[in-house]
C-alpha cells in the first residue's frame, strides 16, 4: 500500500535515532493565497461596517455589500481551507470564484498578479500591511481580526515564520510562489527585443538571476513549502486534523473516508511534511488492514510505536513511563493485527507479553483490553472462555470502562447462546448491554447490540423479531459530528433484511436492498464481502428452484471465495438436485464431520442444517432409516440449543418420511403439533413445503374414513394444494411447482371433477414441456 517514498522514509533517522526535527508551520505560497484572501475579504467588509460620518457618502454599491450567507459561506470555505493541505492555485481559485463576491475575487487575483510581477518587495509590504490590521480597529470596539480568533491566530503565525526569515529565504519562497502562480497563468512572456536591446551587464544579470533561482529551487526544501507531485504540504495542525478526521471516519463511516489508494498517497505526503509524526503510520496501519495488506500492515504498526520512543536522555523518569506504554500497547495492536488474519498462535504470544508487561506495571486498562482479546482468542464454548468473559465484565464495570463492558456482556450473551443457555437468560444480558449503551451515550455499541440479537432471533427461529432489532439498527440516531454510523453492523443488517425479502420470493425488493448496501460500503471497503455473500447466496437459491442450473453454478463459484463452509453446504444440495447422490453424499458427509470437529467454530443452527441436508438427500434415494438417523439427531441437537424453528422443521421431515413409510396417522399427528410454528416463522419455501405434507398426510389417512368424511378430506386437501401452488410461483419454484399441480390432479381425478383435472393436466404438460423431470430422486423430495 504504501509509496516507494514512504517506505525509504520510514527508514531516515536523525542521529539521535528520531528523525531531524520538523517545522510545525512554515509559510507556503498556498498560505499567502489564504492571507490575501482573508485581507481582501477584510478590506471590502471594512468598508461595510464603517461607522456613520455626516457629510460623507458611506453608501456601497449592491455588488460590495457582503450578505449574511455570503458571510457564512466565505467562513466555510475558510475554515475548510485552513485544515485542509496545501492546494494548487488552480484548485483553490475553482473552489473560492463560485462563493467570493466578483470585487473580492478580482482583488485576490490582481494582488496574486502583484506579488508575481513586481519581485520581493511587494510580498514584504504585504506582511507589513498584516501587522496593521491586527492592530489597527474598524471602532475603538470592533477590530478588523480579533487577534484571539482563528484568523487572528492564523495571521499572528505566519507573521511570526515570516519576520524569522533570512533574506535568502524570502527570495527562496518568493521563487516558490513564482513557480505556484505560474501553474495556471504559465511563465512571463519575454519581449523578444530585449534580447537584442540593453546592456551586456543586463544580460549578465537576467542569466544570473535565472540560474540562482533554478540553485534555490533545489535547496528550498528545508523551508517545507514545495508541493509534491503526490499532495501538498501538510503543517503539523492540518495533519493532526487530517490523521484524526481520517481515524474517526474509518471507525464510524468508512464510505465517507478516502478511498485506499488515495489515503495512503495523501499519507506518504504528509510523512514528508512531518516525517516525526507517529499517528500518520498507525493510520497507515488502519488503512492497510480495511484493504488486507498483512506485511505493510506490521510495518506501520512497528514503525508507529517506533516514533514513539524517545530516545533522547531529557527527563528519563518520563521516558521510561512513555516507552513502557507504547511497548505494552504496541503488542496488543499487534495480537488485534495477527487475530485479525487467522493467526491464532502468534496472537496469543503478543497478548501474552502485553498481559506481562501491564502486570509489571500495575497498569489495569491494558488489563482489561488484554482480557478482552484474550476470550476472543481463546477457543469459544469451554468453561474457562466463559470465566474470562465473567471476570472482563465485572472488572471493567469496577473500573468505569463502559466499552469493554457492553462489548464483553455482549460476548458472554453470545457464548451462552451456542452453549445451551436458555434463550431468556441470552436475551436478558443483551438488555443489560442496551441499558449500559444508553446510559453512556454509546450509538456504535447499540448498533451492535441490535444486530447481534438479530442473528440471535434468527437462530432461535424468529423472523420477526430479527427483523425488527434488523430495522432498528438502521432507524437508530447514531449521528456524532455529523457522520452517521455505517460499519458492520448496518451491513449485517440490510442483509438480513435482504435475506428475509428473499425468503418470501419478493427477489426485486431483496435486491434493492443489497444494492443499497453497495452504495453504503463499495467494494474496497473491509465489509463489502457480507453483502457480497448474501448475493451470491441469493442468487443461488433463486436459480436452484427456477431451474437455472448455469446461474446457480456461478453463484456457488463466486460463493467459493467468500464463505468455504457455505459453498461446502450448497455445493452438496446442488449436487443432489442435479442427480449426482454419491458427490453430494460425501461432500455432506465431509462437511459434517469437519463441523462436530471444530463445534466451538460453528453455531449450532449451521450443524442442523447439514443435517436437514442430508436427511433430505437419503429420503430422495429411498433410505428412509438414515434419513430418521439424522432427523432424530437434528432433533436432539435443536432441542439442546433451544432452537425451536429447527425442531419444528426437523418434525416435518420426519413427518414426511413417517408418509412414505404408510404411516400417515403418525405423521399427521406430528405435523399438528408442530406445524403451527413453521406457518408462523417459517420461509415461503418451508410454508409450502410443509403445507404439501400435511394435504398429503391427510389424503392418505383419510382411506380409513367413510366417504363422506374423505370426500370432505379431500376438498380440504384440494384448498391446501391451491395455496401450495401459490406460494411455489411466489418463488418462481417450477418444478416443485409442476409436482404439486399433478397431485392437485390427482385430487380432482379422485373426485371426479373433470373439468378441472384437465386443467390442471395441461399446466402439467406446459410446465414439464419447459422443465422436464431428469433425475427420479427429485420426485420423493420433501
Amino acid at each position: 500500500m504504501a509509496g516507494v517514498d514512504s517506505q525509504t522514509e520510514l527508514l531516515r533517522f536523525g542521529p539521535v535515532g528520531k528523525t531531524g526535527p520538523t517545522h510545525k508551520e512554515q509559510v507556503t505560497p498556498h498560505k499567502i493565497s489564504l492571507l490575501v484572501l482573508i485581507y481582501e475579504y477584510c478590506e471590502l467588509k471594512k468598508k461595510q461596517n464603517q461607522p456613520f460620518i455626516f457629510g460623507q457618502s458611506n453608501t456601497l454599491d449592491p455588488e460590495e455589500r457582503i450578505s449574511e450567507s455570503e458571510k457564512r459561506d466565505f467562513m466555510t470555505l475558510i475554515l475548510k481551507l485552513l485544515q485542509s493541505p496545501d492546494l494548487p492555485l488552480k484548485e483553490l481559485l475553482n473552489q473560492t470564484q463560485n462563493i467570493l463576491k466578483p470585487k473580492i475575487f478580482d482583488e485576490f487575483v490582481d494582488r496574486l498578479k502583484e506579488f508575481y510581477e513586481e519581485d520581493v518587495l511587494p510580498l514584504m509590504d504585504f506582511f507589513q500591511e498584516l501587522h496593521r490590521m491586527l492592530t489597527e480597529p474598524i471602532t475603538p470596539e470592533m477590530p478588523v481580526i480579533s487577534s484571539s480568533s482563528l484568523l487572528g491566530l492564523f495571521f499572528r503565525r505566519m507573521i511570526l515564520v515570516f519576520d524569522s526569515l533570512s533574506f535568502s529565504q524570502v527570495t527562496i519562497l518568493y521563487n516558490q510562489f513564482k513557480h505556484y502562480y505560474e501553474e495556471v497563468n504559465g511563465p512571463a512572456q519575454i519581449d523578444e527585443s530585449e534580447n537584442f536591446g540593453g546592456s551586456l551587464m543586463d544580460s549578465i544579470t537576467k542569466e544570473t538571476e535565472r540560474l540562482t533561482c533554478s540553485a534555490l529551487g533545489r535547496e528550498s526544501s528545508h523551508l517545507g513549502g514545495t508541493k509534491s507531485e503526490s499532495g501538498g504540504y501538510f503543517s503539523h495542525k492540518q495533519a493532526e486534523y487530517f490523521i484524526s478526521r481520517q481515524g474517526f471516519l474509518l471507525q464510524h463511516n468508512e464510505k465517507e473516508a478516502m478511498s485506499p489508494k488515495e489515503l495512503q498517497t495523501q499519507i506518504s505526503n504528509m510523512l514528508q511534511s512531518n516525517p516525526a509524526l507517529a499517528e500518520a503510520h498507525f493510520l497507515s496501519y488502519m488503512n492497510n488492514l480495511r484493504v488486507k495488506e498483512y506485511c505493510t500492515a506490521v510495518h506501520n504498526l512497528f514503525h508507529c510505536f517506533d516514533r514513539n520512543t524517545n530516545f533522547t536522555d531529557v527527563n528519563l523518569a518520563n521516558k521510561t513511563v512513555e516507552e513502557d506504554v507504547s511497548r505494552r500497547y504496541a503488542s496488543l495492536n499487534l495480537a488485534g493485527l495477527h487475530f485479525r488474519f487467522g493467526h491464532k498462535e502468534e496472537a496469543l504470544a503478543a497478548l501474552q507479553e502485553a498481559i506481562r508487561m501491564a502486570q509489571e506495571t500495575n497498569d489495569h486498562v491494558c488489563l482489561q483490553h488484554a482480557l478482552s482479546w484474550l476470550h476472543r482468542i481463546e477457543d469459544a464454548g469451554n468453561t474457562r472462555t466463559a470465566s474470562l468473559i465473567a471476570r472482563s465484565v465485572d472488572k471493567s464495570e469496577e473500573m468505569s470502562l463502559p466499552n469493554i463492558t457492553s462489548l464483553s456482556v455482549q460476548a458472554l450473551a453470545k457464548h451462552n447462546a451456542f452453549f445451551t443457555a436458555r434463550p431468556s437468560s441470552v436475551i436478558e444480558y443483551m438488555l443489560k448491554s442496551d441499558i449500559l449503551n444508553c446510559q453512556h451515550s454509546q450509538p456504535h455499541f447499540m448498533c451492535v447490540s441490535y444486530a447481534q440479537k438479530a442473528a440471535l432471533w434468527h437462530m432461535y427461529g424468529k423472523r420477526e423479531s430479527s427483523s425488527m432489532c434488523s430495522q432498528l439498527v438502521l432507524n437508530l440516531d447514531t449521528s456524532e459530528g455529523g457522520i452517521y454510523h455505517n460499519g458492520e453492523s448496518v451491513c449485517l443488517a440490510l442483509c438480513n433484511i435482504a435475506r428475509i425479502f428473499a425468503d418470501e420470493g419478493n427477489y426485486v425488493l431483496a435486491l434493492e436492498v443489497i444494492n443499497n448496501a453497495k452504495q453504503r460500503f463499495p467494494p474496497q471497503t473491509q465489509h463489502a464481502h457480507l453483502w457480497m455473500t448474501y448475493e451470491q447466496e441469493i442468487m443461488f437459491d433463486r436459480s436452484l428452484l427456477s431451474q437455472k442450473d448455469e446461474l446457480a453454478s456461478q453463484a456457488l463459484t463466486g460463493l467459493q471465495a467468500l464463505d468455504e463452509d457455505e459453498y461446502k453446504l450448497r455445493s452438496g444440495i446442488f449436487k443432489k438436485e442435479k442427480g449426482d447422490v454419491s458427490t453430494a453424499l460425501s461432500t455432506l458427509t465431509r462437511l459434517k464431520e469437519h463441523v462436530t470437529t471444530n463445534s466451538q467454530k460453528f453455531s449450532p443452527e449451521f450443524l442442523c442444517r447439514v443435517m436437514l441436508a442430508l436427511a433430505d438427500l437419503y429420503i430422495q434415494t429411498g433410505n428412509h432409516i438414515s434419513a430418521t438417523s439424522q432427523i432424530l439427531e437434528c432433533i436432539t441437537k435443536s432441542e439442546e440449543h433451544h432452537l425451536e424453528y429447527l425442531h419444528s422443521l426437523a418434525a416435518v421431515y420426519l413427518a414426511f418420511v413417517q408418509l412414505l413409510m404408510r404411516l400417515p396417522e403418525k405423521g399427521l399427528s406430528l405435523l399438528d403439533q408442530h406445524m403451527v410454528t413453521v406457518l408462523s416463522h417459517g420461509s415461503c419455501l418451508d410454508r409450502a413445503r410443509t403445507l404439501y405434507c400435511y394435504a398429503r398426510c391427510t389424503v392418505a389417512d383419510g382411506n380409513r374414513l367413510s366417504a363422506t368424511d374423505r370426500k370432505s378430506s379431500l376438498l380440504q386437501a384440494i384448498n391446501t394444494m391451491t395455496t401450495v401452488i401459490e406460494l411455489f410461483k411466489k418463488l418462481d419454484a417450477h418444478m416443485r411447482v409442476k409436482d404439486a399441480t399433478y397431485y392437485l390432479a390427482r385430487l380432482y381425478h379422485e373426485l371426479g371433477y373433470t373439468a378441472e383435472r384437465n386443467k390442471c393436466a395441461y399446466e402439467f404438460k406446459q410446465l414439464d414441456s419447459q422443465f422436464p423431470t431428469h433425475s427420479q430422486g427429485t420426485v420423493l423430495r420433501l
